[in-house]
């Protein structure tokens, strides 16, 4: 339901990643952030920027 809200203001869904990570999976937890990370990069800057921007 949030990636239908966010791709009808624009943003692409795959800017919006969901994941269960349990508190005691630090490692995984630091993993898929940097996945993402290293996604994001690649889409490169957010699409609405221009339009936060005064």
């Amino acid at each position: 339901m949030v990636k239908t809200i966010l791709k009808q203001f624009g943003i692409p869904e795959e800017r919006v990643w969901f994941r269960f990570i349990s508190a005691s999976e630090g490692k995984l937890f630091g993993e898929t952030v940097q996945q993402m990370v290293d996604a994001l990069k690649k889409l490169g800057p957010n699409p609405l920027k221009m339009q936060w921007e005064i």
